[in-house]
């Protein structure tokens, strides 16, 4: 198993690793794993190097088995939803459109920890500011400009606004 782990945990493989290769196991890992299908050329390359041939029928028959776990819809959102790389592997419009949900998810996670981040840093340089007499310089009345403008925009991430559509008919 952590000789597995180790097999899809890179893109190359050593001498020893493509001399006992599970190619089928292998490429189903792969295919859990959303990697793309030039991985099988990566191994090629090693592994001719080790003077081992590669099962590409072995190894496609288990990624093409992976591809159908990880392809699933909500496996899509919960790769978006870490902020995982999407290598374009899924034909299914399902998977395509929950990972999109879940990367934009993602997204403004990201973005309210870096807002606040940044408010905690303006809460200082202010406290700093007050403490030397200066809470009323440019430099204060720029940072509590700033302050209200991410407090704003982070407001506005955590409470989306919705647009309506209004359709009338008589």
């Amino acid at each position: 198993m952590l000789l597995l782990a180790q097999l899809v945990g890179c893109s190359s493989m050593s001498v020893e690793e493509c001399q006992v290769a599970d190619w089928y196991s292998v490429g189903l890992q792969d295919g859990q794993n959303g990697v793309p299908s030039t991985r099988i050329n990566d191994y090629a390359q090693d592994c001719r190097e080790a003077n081992v041939m590669v099962d590409h029928l072995s190894w496609g028959n288990g990624y093409e088995l992976g591809l159908t776990h990880y392809c699933m819809p909500d496996n899509g959102y919960r790769v978006g939803r870490y902020g995982g790389v999407y290598n374009g592997v899924c034909d299914n419009p399902q998977f395509i459109e929950q990972y999109n949900r879940g990367i934009q998810e993602y997204r403004v996670e990201q973005r309210i920890q870096e807002i606040d981040r940044e408010l905690s840093t303006i809460a200082y340089q202010v406290q700093q500011l007050n403490k030397k007499q200066n809470g009323n310089s440019e430099e204060a009345r720029y940072l509590r400009k700033r302050e209200k403008m991410l407090r704003s925009e982070r407001q506005a991430l955590i409470v989306p606004t919705y647009q309506y559509q209004y359709h009338f008919s008589f």
